[in-house]
C-alpha cells in the first residue's frame, strides 16, 4: 500500500495562532508504504546482513533492503492482544561485526539479546540478560557518559522492581541497579544538574548519576512529578475535569531548554490518555506544564531530531494503536502520525487560570492522520533509502510502515 501524504500544517492547542514567517522552511511530502500488516509494536533499523542497506527488525522479522524480503527472528507469544516484545535495539553485543538484537517482553519479564549468525544462517541464538519484571518500552542511552548510546534503559513497569539500566562490557551485560524501585510509566535521561553525567528521569522525579558509576554506586532520587496533570481532550467545554488517569502515565521524556531561558525543561505526552505538553522549568525550581496538543491520545514513543533541516529540533511522534485494548481514553479514535516543531515567541501572561505560553509558539505537521500508521511503542527516524534526508519507520497493531521524505527526490 502506498500513498503520498502531504505535510499539513495545523495550530495545535494551547499554541499561539500568529503566522509564521516566510522564512520557515518548506513542509515535508511522505510515500507511506506498508511493508507488512502484521501485530508488532517494536521496530529498529540496522544493516543485519552487511550489504551496506538498513534492514528493519520487527518483533519476529526482519526485512531486508530494498524490498523487505522476510526473514525469521525467533518465534513469541502472543498474549493477551499482544506480541509479547515491546522494544527492539539494535547492538552489536559480542563484537564480531553483526549486529545482534536484544528484546524486551512484559509478560514473560525477561531482557533477551538474540545473536546474528552473520552469513551462516544459522538460526538466532536467544541468551537471557535479565528476568526482573515487565518492561513496556526500553531505548539506547548514554549512561556511563562516554558519548556513545549503546546502554540500556528499560522501563519496567511495577513499582517492585528495582529501577536499573545495563552497560556491555567486553560482550557481557552488566546490571546497574541505581533504585530500589521503579518509579512509573515513562523514562528518560538527561544532565538535570550541569555536572556533565546524564541523570534518569521518571514521572516521580529524577535519579542523580553519581562520579563513580561502578554498579554498587548509589544514585540520589529527587521528587517532583514535574507539574504533570492529567489533560481535558482538545474540544472539551470550559471547567471540564480530564479523565482522572492518576498517577499518570509518561511517554519517553525528553530534556532540553525550550524556551532559552537557559534552564532544562520537560517533553513528554500522556502514554495512556489525552494530551502532549511540555513541562517549563522555573527559578524556583517548580514546573509549569504548557498543553502542545490535547486532540488525541496514547503517546508513547517520541524522538527528538532535525526532520525540516532548520537546524532545531523537532519531535517526532505518534498515537498508539490499542494501546490498552480499547480501554485507554480516546483508543478507539482515529490513528495518526505527527511531527511538531516550535519558536520563541514573546511570552504572554501567565493567570490563575491559564499557564500562558512560556515564550514558545508550536505547530503540528501531520505524516499520517486517519489511515493505518501510527506511533506504536517504537518509530524510527534515520535515512533508510539514502537520499540524504530523514525517513521515518514505525510498528503498531495496524502494521509496519516506512513513510519516506521525498525532499531530497523533489529538488
Amino acid at each position: 500500500m502506498r500513498a503520498k501524504v502531504l505535510g499539513l500544517l495545523l495550530f495545535v492547542a494551547g499554541a499561539a495562532t500568529t503566522a509564521w514567517s516566510a522564512s520557515r522552511p518548506a513542509d515535508i511530502a511522505f510515500h507511506i508504504t506498508m511493508i507488512d500488516p502484521g501485530y508488532g509494536e517494536t521496530v529498529a533499523v540496522a544493516d543485519i546482513n552487511r550489504d551496506g542497506k538498513p534492514d528493519i527488525v520487527s518483533g519476529e522479522i526482519w526485512f531486508e533492503a530494498p524490498d523487505w524480503k522476510k526473514h525469521p527472528l525467533r518465534q513469541i507469544d502472543y498474549t493477551n492482544g499482544y506480541i509479547d516484545d515491546f522494544s527492539d535495539l539494535p547492538v552489536d553485543v559480542d563484537g564480531d561485526g553483526w549486529v545482534d538484537i536484544v528484546q524486551f517482553s512484559y509478560f514473560a519479564h525477561n531482557i533477551v539479546w538474540l545473536r546474528n549468525p552473520g552469513a551462516s544462517g544459522s538460526p538466532w541464538k536467544v541468551t537471557e540478560i535479565d528476568n526482573s519484571g515487565p518492561t513496556e518500552f526500553a531505548f539506547l542511552v548514554d549512561l556511563n557518559n562516554d558519548g556513545k548510546a549503546l546502554e540500556l534503559l528499560p522501563e519496567f513497569d511495577r513499582p517492585n522492581v528495582p529501577a536499573a539500566w545495563f552497560e556491555l562490557r567486553q560482550g557481557k551485560w552488566v546490571k546497574h541497579v541505581v533504585a530500589p524501585r521503579s518509579y512509573g510509566h515513562g523514562i528518560g535521561v538527561g544532565d538535570m544538574n550541569g555536572d556533565g553525567r546524564n541523570d534518569i528521569l521518571t514521572p516521580q522525579g529524577w535519579l542523580e548519576a553519581p562520579a563513580d558509576l561502578s554498579s554498587t554506586a548509589a544514585w540520589k532520587f529527587h521528587l517532583t512529578d514535574w507539574g504533570a496533570k492529567p489533560i481535558a481532550p482538545a474540544g472539551s467545554s470550559p471547567g471540564q475535569a480530564a479523565s482522572a488517569v492518576e498517577p499518570v502515565k509518561l511517554g519517553y521524556m525528553h530534556l532540553l531548554d525550550i524556551n532559552g531561558d537557559g534552564r532544562k525543561d520537560l517533553l513528554t505526552g500522556m502514554a495512556h490518555d489525552y494530551g502532549l505538553a511540555w513541562y517549563e522549568q522555573t527559578s524556583d525550581g517548580s514546573c509549569i506544564q504548557h498543553v502542545i496538543d490535547a486532540s488525541w491520545s496514547q503517546l508513547h514513543e517520541s524522538v527528538l531530531t532535525d526532520l525540516n533541516g532548520d537546524g532545531q529540533p523537532d519531535l517526532v511522534t505518534g498515537k498508539r494503536y490499542f494501546a490498552h485494548n480499547g480501554n485507554d481514553p480516546g483508543e478507539r479514535e482515529p490513528i495518526g502520525l505527527y511531527w511538531y516543531e516550535w519558536r520563541r515567541v514573546s511570552p504572554t501572561a501567565r493567570t490563575a487560570n491559564h499557564p500562558g505560553n512560556g515564550g514558545v509558539e508550536w505547530i503540528r505537521h501531520i505524516v499520517s492522520y486517519g489511515g493505518r500508521m501510527g506511533g506504536g511503542v517504537q518509530l524510527v527516524v534515520t535515512d533508510i533509502d539514502g537520499d540524504g534526508d530523514p525517513d521515518i519507520v514505525s510498528a503498531g497493531k495496524s502494521g509496519l510502515f516506512l513513510a519516506e521524505n521525498l525532499t531530497k527526490r523533489a529538488h
